[in-house]
């Protein structure tokens, strides 16, 4: 038995009064209002009434819902708008707040919430005479408003405001960090037609690829990240002979770091081992400036040599580029070290490197640059809010391949590996 056609049975009611808040993207109240009237009007095409109040009623005998809409884009400056903005930034405290195993819910929780513009206060007015009857009527009266948070896109709370609920009334992430879904992706505000104006098509469905992949991979990455601007018919941005000296490079500053840190090799002993190596690929030539001062310095400290040890997973990325790793495996885990090491094995000379190798088209490492480009965002954004990174990913994993893959696309003018830009 529904809102609109319920019928009071109690003979001696009280009048009660419950509440709910409906969190929302819309940040202006008039069309907050538009849109709730809609769903219940005869003629939802009418025309707006731009005077109208920041509330509607729906009535139905003794029960009747309330919705009083507020917004930042409508209000004007002052207090006013300085309690709204409270109150949104309150509730996005509050879950954050929240401790919970589902962390991913969680994040996109607050990717949601910290998009809302506005709020809509919800009053709950009906009579009853007894509690069956109270949750009879309310669980009724929650039909429309879950019509209403669909049409807004919104994010519902009740009572005591500690449980947020879906358009379909599924517990999203409760106090206790409890939740009933498997996965929650939040809405969001998309960019407008003017977004991404003048780019090449190719740069547009570029990015539909990727964001297409990251949907199904229940990432979410905000739509509004700049685009890759480097088109096809300007490429290769590298060629072979720069991206055989790359691999060759990152595979001397690997072998050399993990000798000083896993075989306790001292400087000389180090650069021993790799002179092979450096002989046989010509790594002198290829290096750069900071990877020279690294090999060069004996002295150098445990954290910098930490850091010259992810090169292994640059290394796979070139090797990926090269056509000698078929794919490159998603970015939850470290690579297979002695794999990655191996795939080299069979080269004697840069030359024969050269040789042996078919570098992947210009469109499969741009594709890959700008889907890359976005999962770095991703847990670049999950760091900041002091959260993990989502869906499994190992963010270091993550920033190599950024890194590499930049390099290989020519992002920003064909720059030296030394100044690939990673922010995001």
């Amino acid at each position: 038995m529904g809102f609109l056609n319920h019928r009071k049975k109690n003979k001696e009611p009280k009048r009660v009064e419950k509440y709910g808040l409906l969190f929302c993207l819309e940040g202006n109240y008039t069309k907050i209002i538009d849109r709730i009237e809609a769903l219940f009007q005869d003629k939802p095409d009418q025309e707006i009434n731009t005077n109208k109040t920041n509330y509607y009623t729906l009535r139905n005998n003794d029960m009747e819902i309330v919705f009083v809409a507020s917004g930042l884009t409508k209000e004007k400056e002052g207090q006013q708008e300085n309690d709204i903005k409270d109150q949104l930034k309150g509730v996005q405290g509050f879950v954050y707040s929240i401790q919970t195993e589902h962390v991913d819910i969680k994040r996109n929780l607050l990717y949601h919430l910290r998009q809302c513009k506005g709020f809509v206060q919800i009053v709950f007015r009906f009579d009853s005479a007894s509690a069956q009857e109270t949750a009879e009527k309310m669980q009724n009266m929650v039909s429309p408003v879950l019509m209403v948070a669909e049409k807004l896109q919104g994010v519902l709370t009740f009572g005591d405001g500690t449980a947020f609920i879906n358009s379909k009334g599924q517990l999203i992430l409760g106090q206790k960090g409890n939740t009933k879904l498997e996965y929650y992706m939040p809405a969001e505000i998309q960019p407008d037609e003017d977004w991404g104006k003048g780019m090449p098509q190719e740069t547009l469905d570029r990015k539909e690829r990727s964001m297409a992949w990251l949907k199904e991979k229940r990432i979410y990455v905000s739509p509004w990240l700049p685009f890759l601007c480097e088109i096809e018919a300007n490429g290769p941005a590298r060629t072979t002979r720069e991206i055989c000296g790359r691999a060759a490079a990152l595979l001397a500053v690997s072998l050399y770091s993990e000798c000083r840190l896993g075989e306790g090799m001292d400087y000389e002993q180090a650069k021993e081992f790799i002179t092979p190596v450096m002989e046989r690929f010509l790594v002198e030539e290829f290096l750069s400036p900071k990877e020279k001062n690294y090999l060069e310095n004996p002295e150098s400290a445990r954290e910098e040599q930490v850091q010259y040890s992810w090169q292994y997973e640059n290394l796979l990325v070139m090797e990926w580029a090269l056509g000698l790793v078929d794919e490159l495996p998603y970015p939850d885990n470290i690579c297979d070290v002695g794999r990655t090491v191996r795939v080299l094995h069979p080269f004697d000379s840069l030359e024969e490197f050269e040789q042996g190798v078919c570098v992947r088209s210009y469109k499969e490492l741009l594709d890959a640059a700008d889907l890359i480009y976005r999962l770095d965002w991703a847990c670049v954004d999950a760091r900041v809010m002091g959260m993990k990174a989502p869906a499994g990913l190992d963010a270091g994993v993550v920033m190599e391949r950024h890194h590499s893959l930049f390099w290989l696309a020519g992002v920003d003018a064909c720059c030296a590996w030394d100044e690939v830009d990673l922010s995001t």
